[in-house]
């Protein structure tokens, strides 16, 4: 079952987050291939988390982006060998599992290296000269040669040369030393003499019986005694395999991926780096896949639905690298660009969430009292409880139809949600101007209005703060200008911080002067109907 993220715009307000979850409801009523999860792309105002809290319906994820990630496409599942674990283990690992790259993980399971079939097949090939060179668990020896422990020493580790019982006992007298390790076959003359010379570990070989004399000695002389199947010749040739494979794991230039990666990002990597396989690993370096070439020949993108917006400048970062299926707007349109016909519906109304209205009636489904409660207050938001000039009838007939499933009364909740929203107590200018921002390129200027509902409170202390974080912000962004409605919802009237160069081209706009930073334009309460179009309209004029 895929996964489709359904979201409004950056700096969400509240039509954009209701709409959301409530378009996310009913998709999933309605449609069972698709798992549809509502998000968001910034942190909720004071105003929407008011409406989720009264209605108890949670926050909806954020997410950072919508570029295709590791975590998007299929990728195979990892080969994880403990960092002791015996080349044989190895061995088995990826013959059983048909791989060629396992990863090495400690006892937490976190990524210490890579080995690959190349590196323990060259162990396979070496000779058993140099075996005094590495720390060997006992007990992979004992796993290694299939073996039957018959007395365990104290010492778990072993650390030293092997000798073969090839020879006259006086010649493996001469050879043998303190703290080595023999493999013979059913000898009892040099097991006993082996032993009492001090070796470490006895491998019987031939799954012969050992002589209780032989048991007894090796007991008083703390020496391991072990009892496998194989001949000597096989003995020999196996041992190598204990080995633990960290004497071959690969630490340096080990390449691997995050979860979060982008595939752009990962095309890059392994176009420099030319490895057959690359580690996947969580948060923890917990490898969780392994990635290959193949696996980014072919992927499926991000599947979204947009609400409340439409324009790429006002969506989640990589939209264009994302499938977008549909999109429910009532905002003018910009330039949306897919490449398969989808769904696309854009109507005049005040309020998204009046449009998902009708999409749950035309499927007859009445939504439940808390998706009611939020479509309710996402167009008393939207239309400022019907004062705004983009209200139209078909919101008001919407709002008080949700109103009773929700059981409100439209004019006391409404005056709730303003005065928690439109509080601007403990906020700092950078909250008050993303709490409901957009930007916008028409021709060649690029600009962004934002705007902040005023609700019998005054944010005279805030002006000049406010205007200089504008300046610095189109500095740092190179917009044009910038606009800040302070809009007084109980008085119909918006004030209007400005920044920039183009104090003609908002004269022509709105007929107003700009004296120092700000203006009044009474009657005014709707960036979408009574602002941008006034913008749109006077660039134009300019040719």
């Amino acid at each position: 079952m895929a996964e489709v993220y359904v979201f409004g715009h950056r700096n969400p307000d509240t039509d954009s987050i209701c709409s959301a979850i409530a378009y996310s409801e009913f998709k999933n009523q309605t449609e069972k291939e698709n798992n549809y999860l509502p998000a968001r792309l910034g942190p909720v105002n004071r105003e929407t988390q008011f409406v989720l809290e009264y209605f108890n319906v949670p926050v909806p994820d954020f997410i950072e982006n919508v570029y295709t990630q590791v975590s998007d496409i299929r990728f195979d599942e990892p080969v994880n060998v403990d960092i002791n674990a015996s080349m044989y283990e190895a061995w088995k690992e990826i013959i059983n599992k048909n791989v060629r790259t396992i990863n090495i993980v400690d006892e937490e399971g976190k990524f210490c290296g890579l080995a690959t079939l190349g590196d323990v097949a060259k162990i396979y090939l070496q000779s058993s000269s140099g075996f005094s060179k590495y720390e060997v668990p006992v007990m992979n020896l004992v796993k290694t040669l299939d073996g039957e422990i018959l007395v365990s020493g104290k010492e778990k580790i072993f650390n030293g040369d092997i000798i073969v019982a090839a020879m006259q006992i006086d010649d493996i007298r001469r050879r043998i030393k303190k703290g080595d390790l023999l493999i013979v076959g059913n000898r009892k003359d040099v097991q006993l003499m082996a032993v009492k010379s001090g070796i470490k570990v006895l491998i019987v070989t031939g799954g012969h019986e050992v002589d209780d004399e032989v048991l007894t000695a090796a007991r008083e002389n703390d020496a391991t005694v072990v009892r496998v199947p194989f001949d000597t010749f096989d003995a020999v040739k196996l041992i190598n395999q204990s080995i633990p494979v960290r004497y071959i794991m690969k630490t340096e230039d080990v390449v691997s991926f995050r979860l979060d990666d982008t595939i752009d990002d990962v095309k890059e990597t392994m176009f420099k780096y030319k490895y057959r396989n690359f580690p996947i690993l969580d948060n923890h370096r917990k490898p969780v896949g392994m990635l290959a070439r193949h696996h980014i020949l072919n992927y499926s993108r991000k599947k979204v639905i947009l609400v409340d917006h439409n324009e790429k400048s006002q969506s989640a970062e990589g939209i264009e690298q994302a499938d977008i299926l549909e999109i429910i707007d009532h905002h003018r349109i910009g330039s949306p660009q897919t490449e398969q016909p989808i769904v696309f519906i854009n109507r005049p109304v005040g309020c998204t969430s009046t449009i998902i209205f009708d999409i749950y009636g035309r499927e007859n489904i009445v939504p439940s009292r808390e998706i009611a409660g939020l479509m309710c207050a996402a167009i008393l938001s939207d239309t400022l409880m019907f004062k705004s000039p983009t209200c139209t009838p078909e919101d008001v007939k919407a709002a008080k139809f949700l109103a009773d499933i929700a059981g409100i009364e439209i004019e006391k909740f409404g005056k709730a949600m303003f005065e928690a929203g439109t509080s601007l107590e403990g906020k700092s200018e950078e909250e008050i101007f993303f709490t409901d921002f957009k930007e916008f390129k028409i021709g060649d200027y690029e600009f962004g209005v934002s705007q902040v509902n005023i609700f019998y409170s005054s944010p005279e202390y805030l002006k000049n703060r406010l205007i200089d974080f504008m300046e610095k912000m189109m500095k740092e962004k190179k917009y044009d200008f910038l606009l800040l409605m302070l809009t007084d919802i109980i008085n119909e009237v918006s004030e209007f911080l400005f920044v920039g160069n183009h104090r003609e081209l908002i004269r022509m706009a709105f007929g107003a002067d700009v004296k120092g930073n700000s203006f009044m334009l009474p009657g005014v309460v709707s960036r979408k109907k009574q602002v941008i179009p006034k913008i749109i309209s006077a660039i134009n004029s300019l040719g």
